[in-house]
């Protein structure tokens, strides 16, 4: 097998485990998703348990809305040009900002009642690794 660097995929690819789901909400591209209560996937963010876990990461390149199908990987590699925030080797968390992934788990959740979950790694600024670990830590008061 070839080495994995940050341009192993081209940009807007996925090569992985993929499954097909029904938006519960406008889904934006490359965005953490949570299974809803009404077997819908909508974004994730670590605000509130409601709204986590996050079980995979959206492969769309442009808005998915209510309604439609979504592909969501759920283990393997994503590349998008826009992914800059990321540095090679970067833990993955759920952020705080509905539907975005973070390199910081300070932005990821820090206050009460806020969810921390590992959703992959980066492989380089481009490139990222999606493996959700579904045991999530919630913050006291």
């Amino acid at each position: 097998t070839d080495a994995i660097t940050d341009d192993s995929i081209d940009d807007h690819d996925a090569q992985g485990i993929i499954y097909t789901f029904t938006a519960g909400a406008t889904i934006t591209p490359f965005s953490p998703v949570y299974l809803h209560t009404d077997f819908e996937v909508r974004e994730a963010d670590s605000s509130a348990i409601a709204t986590m876990p996050c079980i995979g990461v959206s492969i769309n390149t442009s808005d998915v809305t209510d309604g439609n199908p979504v592909e969501v990987m759920l283990m393997g590699l994503i590349r998008d040009e826009t992914f800059s925030a990321f540095t090679a080797g970067d833990v993955l968390y759920v952020a705080e900002t509905v539907g975005t992934l973070t390199g910081a788990v300070a932005t990821a959740a820090n206050a009460e009642n806020e969810v921390v979950q590992v959703v992959g790694h980066a492989i380089g600024a481009q490139l990222i690794f999606v493996q959700p670990c579904l045991t999530t830590l919630e913050h006291g008061a």
